[in-house]
């Protein structure tokens, strides 16, 4: 602890802008925001990384001259923060979105459980999204997320940051994912699943005496689960893309800012 103190005394102002950078990415990004890992466990992985980054960097900034721009640093730093983490966010809602639309339609949207990051979440898709969290573990998609933290202290120096039009545009841009990518993971199951409503539309219509309303859901059900054991590898499979489709997403994020 000792080597902490001395190396904040040091270079203070270079470890504050890369602790605000890295709170406000802890604090947004899906995994770490969660109730799964405890606050001192977090702490402590902000205090580490910020210490890492910043002592590799070797920041040695001169204290600003104002409060105003201290302010305006403080803000870039917290805004490019939560853009990181917001990249994150998008492919977290995707696979979210996904087990939505197929707990909708297997009839499942009254087994709903709380999450404190999405409200309300589906069982299948909390099930997808301890999916992606596993296959991006992984993968070594950690790792790989760790360098691009990394880069973005390279390419983005602390206090040299410029947010302009593009950079909006991107983010806009790739929100569209969420429903876009979330409907072609789940339309296969979605497109069984609409075939089952149909065939029980027909026989409700040529054989009125069967009671549709009892039969249907757990029918629903049971094709739902069936179809997702047999298919659950291209579940993993897109899984496995969207991971990597994340982290080129998160390298191009950087160099759309470094660009402006």
């Amino acid at each position: 602890m000792s080597e902490l103190f001395n190396f904040i005394a040091i270079h203070y102002w270079g470890f504050l802008f890369v602790f605000l950078r890295m709170s406000a990415f802890f604090l947004a990004f899906p995994f770490l925001s969660t109730p799964f890992v405890p606050v001192r466990v977090k702490v402590v992985l902000l205090l580490a990384f910020s210490f890492f980054f910043a002592s590799s960097l070797n920041l040695n900034l001169l204290p600003p001259k104002s409060f105003l721009e201290f302010s305006l640093i403080a803000l870039k730093e917290i805004t490019l923060g939560f853009s990181l983490a917001l990249v994150a966010y998008i492919f977290y809602g995707v696979v979210s979105y996904a087990g939505e639309l197929i707990s909708y339609m297997m009839g499942l949207t009254v087994a709903n459980l709380f999450d404190p990051t999405f409200g309300l979440v589906s069982l299948t898709g909390r099930l997808f999204i301890f999916t992606f969290y596993l296959v991006f573990f992984s993968t070594g998609g950690a790792e790989y997320f760790v360098g691009a933290l990394y880069k973005s202290f390279l390419l983005l120096p602390v206090g040299q940051i410029s947010l302009k039009g593009s950079f909006f545009k991107f983010l806009l841009k790739e929100s569209s994912l969420i429903f876009s990518l979330g409907f072609k993971m789940a339309f296969p199951f979605v497109f069984v699943l609409f075939i089952t409503n149909l065939a029980l539309a027909l026989v409700n219509r040529l054989i009125p005496q069967i009671n549709v309303f009892i039969v249907g859901l757990p029918l629903q059900v049971f094709v739902g689960l069936l179809f997702l054991s047999f298919g659950f590898s291209v579940i993993v499979l897109f899984t496995v893309n969207l991971s990597q489709r994340f982290l080129e997403d998160l390298f191009i994020l950087i160099r759309v800012i470094k660009g402006g």
